[in-house]
């Protein structure tokens, strides 16, 4: 298996400069001290009407998530931890890298990672966790976005589509949903 440490070239789409998430991160934090840089993040959300949030976030949050979503449409990969492919737990990992935070590699190990939050209580930066029954956890997402109470983003890494985002109140993954965490790292 693939480790969050990995140092496996990372291809970039065609005619992009590569640059790593610790490099983007590294651009950033230097631009934060040069006061350059905003504290807002602008999320897309792409369901059925397309729409523009700006949310106030804490700096390293905004920092992961956007991380995470430069990942959007990268293939499932198990054990994957770079846009050739990547699993949940990985996109999580090398996310969370961009702040030079150390996350547990596996979904399982990470769900103990930190103190429980209900969902009512959920905010950008907390893990949500899935599975088929309530003691095995099979998958892990970050929340981009509390948009309502009916209405929670989550960025993961399906089988089937890859990195993408998803309603965490959706039909699907309201059943699938085992508990949420939020890391110490924030």
């Amino acid at each position: 298996m693939a480790s969050c440490q990995s140092s496996q070239v990372v291809f970039s789409k065609r005619g992009e400069e590569y640059k790593s998430a610790r490099e983007i991160a590294a651009e950033k934090r230097a631009a934060r001290k040069s006061g350059k840089s905003r504290e807002r993040i602008a999320s897309t959300s792409k369901d059925r009407t397309s729409r523009t949030r700006v949310r106030n976030l804490d700096k390293d949050v905004a920092t992961v998530i956007q991380t995470a979503r430069s990942y959007t449409g990268v293939p499932y990969r198990w054990g994957g931890t770079t846009r050739v492919g990547m699993d949940c737990s990985g996109l999580l990992c090398t996310s969370f890298q961009s702040i030079d935070a150390t996350l547990p590699r596996t979904s399982e190990e990470q769900s103990r990672y930190g103190d429980e939050v209900k969902p009512k209580d959920l905010r950008e930066g907390d893990l949500v966790f899935f599975g088929e029954n309530k003691r095995n956890i099979t998958h892990v997402g970050m929340v981009t976005e509390v948009v309502s109470r009916e209405e929670v983003r989550f960025i993961h890494a399906s089988t089937s589509l890859g990195v993408m985002e998803n309603n965490l109140y959706s039909d699907y993954y309201k059943k699938l949903f085992i508990k949420a965490v939020r890391p110490p790292v924030f």
